[in-house]
């Protein structure tokens, strides 16, 4: 079934539609929570959480970007929530914790310590990206984030691949100037 046929069967309710969506997209949506989370059970539990909001939230895709795309940015939101919260209210032992009550990064597993770096290294780059203006904002968060191709960029935007290539570089020359001055200030 084509795909866009199947989201607009789900977007009227059709429980078959969404089975065959659950199936189609499993895997990518456990893959994505697998390299954010660390672990195969918070993968599951956040792709768990991915379908569950994915039911009541299908009617808010508008096609203005791949489904594929959209899908990936609630999973993205989903584990960064899922990461938040589990830094709040630790599930894990207390052992990561040293004796000031500071979390002792030394202790803690490779997925455990680049989850958290992750994190905070996405919140700092969206942050940034922020700052941009929308031109390349867009372009930026279309093609590093969304992961799309320069040619569906290109049909996005309305321009040609060689226009999308040239606005990048610029956009990335910008992001590079915030970041430029912001370290400059912090100095």
């Amino acid at each position: 079934m084509n795909e866009s046929i199947l989201i607009k069967k789900c977007q009227s309710g059709s429980q078959e539609a969404f089975s065959l969506l659950y199936r189609k997209y499993h895997s990518l949506v456990w893959q994505i929570s697998y390299g954010i989370m660390g672990n195969k059970q918070d993968a599951e539990d956040a792709a768990q959480e991915v379908f569950t909001r994915l039911l009541s939230r299908i009617k808010q895709f508008r096609y203005e970007a791949a489904f594929t795309s959209w899908l990936r940015v609630m999973v993205s939101n989903i584990c960064r929530d899922m990461l938040r919260k589990q830094n709040r209210h630790p599930t894990e032992s207390l052992e990561y914790l040293n004796s000031n009550g500071e979390l002792n990064i030394k202790s803690m597993s490779i997925s455990q310590e680049e989850a958290l770096i992750m994190e905070e290294l996405l919140d700092n780059l969206n942050e940034k990206i922020s700052l941009l203006k929308e031109k390349h904002r867009k372009l930026i968060i279309l093609r590093y984030i969304d992961g799309l191709s320069y040619r569906k960029i290109a049909q996005l935007v309305g321009c040609t691949e060689s226009q999308v290539k040239s606005r990048l570089h610029q956009a990335r020359v910008k992001l590079r100037h915030v970041c430029q001055s912001l370290r400059n200030e912090g100095k």
